[in-house]
């Protein structure tokens, strides 16, 4: 679940913002990553109490001169949640970045957990959510890097031990995102945390150059933007309820999920 203080929180567009949406399966991290980037606790993990991410939320920080625009999204490629709060939480995920799109997909690992069909199978269901172009602004993240760093071992020295069937899925995934990948330590200093944010952010400008500049955008996003800009001129957009959740337009589901259905019947 999001964290507080969500009222103004907005994206905007602007020229030295980027948004970043987090994805992945519940427990891998997603929500510590979030504050990691944020440079405090915004997002439940799982040292809260009733941590699970249930609902998308965002939240932004300034930093370095940039305004840092992130989405944690409840578990979407865990295949458990029911079809109907499936469809509203992509929706809003796609609602929340659609001024003009995302500058990254931000796909969270745990390091410590073996790589399975099933894992893979997410990879597929966010292509289906977003389609097959988003790989190409995709960067996969692998959350406990402190458990490997007590082992005295690299990122780079631990994949190298992964052996068969998990080495070969873990490969397919990295092939996949054109072998981008970070490994962080959620438990760090603040300094470390800033640290590892530096090197995010460096990733994503070389990522934005490889893709001439360009943010994610497809047909959902393009026309929420639109719809947006238009209910902003009329001054009826309404960014959160009374009881500050966030207000999901009525066409936002329609917008996003035949498209998303489509995907996923093909």
């Amino acid at each position: 679940m999001a964290g507080t203080n969500q009222t103004n929180v907005l994206a905007t567009g602007a020229l030295n913002e980027v948004r970043m949406i987090l994805l992945g399966k519940t427990g891998a991290g997603k929500s510590a990553f979030g504050n990691t980037i944020l440079g405090q606790e915004r997002f439940r993990h799982k040292t809260w109490p009733n941590a699970i991410t249930t609902e998308c939320g965002c939240a932004i920080r300034e930093f370095d001169g940039k305004r840092l625009f992130v989405v944690d999204t409840p578990g979407l490629l865990d295949m458990k949640l029911a079809e109907e709060k499936l469809h509203e939480e992509i929706a809003k995920s796609y609602q929340m970045t659609a001024m003009p799109g995302p500058h990254v997909f931000l796909l969270v690992f745990d390091i410590t957990q073996l790589y399975t069909p099933e894992q893979y199978e997410s990879v597929q269901l966010f292509e289906d959510i977003f389609g097959p172009e988003a790989a190409n602004h995709t960067i996969v993240v692998f959350t406990h890097m402190n458990d490997l760093n007590q082992q005295g071992k690299t990122i780079e020295q631990y994949l190298g031990t992964l052996k068969d069937e998990s080495a070969y899925l873990l490969n397919k995934i990295l092939d996949k995102f054109h072998g981008r990948y970070l490994g962080v330590n959620n438990y760090g200093s603040q300094s470390e945390k800033d640290a590892t944010v530096r090197i995010l952010l460096d990733m994503v400008n070389k990522m934005m150059a490889e893709n001439k500049g360009q943010v994610y955008t497809n047909s959902p996003f393009k026309t929420l933007a639109s719809v947006i800009e238009t209910e902003m001129s009329r001054g009826t957009y309404q960014r959160y309820k009374s009881d500050g959740s966030f207000a999901l337009l009525p066409q936002t589901k329609a917008i996003v999920i035949d498209g998303y259905l489509r995907r996923v019947s093909t």
